[in-house]
């Protein structure tokens, strides 16, 4: 069984998105490179201002907007776009001096809205932010070559996504707490089904079915990723097995196969 329409319908969805953020994030770096072009540093008085988190807006100022400049922080970090009562506001490009990079959308101080985040470990964010923290649709491609694109949570995988291992294994299911969990779907590199069912903590775990190959199956239930408890195997498309499962191993008065024969003999 191959990945089906639905499954390629959801990532060309999600990949829209993405695409979309990145056309936008393109136009933030034309004005980057405009505005340190022309040069257009914010003052020692601006910087202390943004700096300082007591700094009172008295109401004559309320709504100041301040264009594009380049803010070069005391703690050695960057920023280069529009301030808006005193706080960085819209689009704009935040470099940490510990190397992370952020271009995109922002609200009072924080990444919020759409944007692309570089971490200093090279993996690469680009999606949606609400206070800070990864929520919405994003995508997520990791130094190990590893990629998730789906919904996020409070900075995690959260609801449905799609997760692509680099060896080209895909899982696409849910996730809760940044692990597989609910229902789900798994298949090899090839795109032939090995998994589908119930997941819970990155393991089959409740009711699903296993494939090895054409012929080759179980269907039943598991257990931390064990076949565990009432199941059926089926070899060349026949029912070799149903009843009861122990750990991955048919069981017969809660006792293994392997268990009752050592005592036979």
């Amino acid at each position: 069984m191959n990945l089906s329409k639905e499954y390629i319908s959801l990532y060309n969805e999600y990949l829209k998105a993405i695409n979309d953020i990145k056309k936008e994030v393109k136009l933030i770096r034309t004005i980057q490179k405009i505005t340190i072009k022309r040069k257009e540093r914010a003052t020692q008085e601006e910087i202390l201002e943004l700096e300082d988190e007591n700094y009172m807006i008295d109401e004559a100022s309320k709504g100041k907007k301040v264009g594009n400049k380049i803010y070069n922080f005391s703690n050695g970090d960057v920023y280069i776009g529009k301030i808006i009562d005193n706080k960085m506001n819209g689009k704009g490009i935040y470099t940490f001096l510990e190397g992370i990079e952020y271009i995109g959308e922002f609200k009072d101080n924080m990444k919020d809205g759409s944007g692309i985040c570089k971490f200093s470990n090279d993996n690469e964010y680009i999606g949606e932010f609400k206070e800070d923290t990864m929520s919405g649709i994003g995508q997520m491609i990791y130094a190990s070559g590893n990629e998730y694109i789906g919904n996020w949570l409070s900075g995690k995988r959260n609801g449905k996504g799609i997760y692509k291992w680099h060896d080209g294994s895909i899982y696409v299911g849910e996730f809760k707490n940044n692990k597989m969990d609910g229902y789900g779907e798994c298949f090899d590199l090839n795109g032939n089904l090995i998994y589908k069912g119930q997941w819970k903590n990155n393991l089959a775990n409740g009711e699903g079915k296993y494939i090895w190959e054409d012929g080759k199956w179980y269907e039943g239930e598991f257990l931390h990723g064990k076949r565990h408890g009432k199941g059926t195997f089926y070899l060349n498309n026949e029912l070799v097995y149903e009843g009861t499962w122990k750990f991955d191993k048919p069981s017969i008065f809660n006792r293994t196969l392997d268990e009752i024969f050592s005592f036979i003999i």
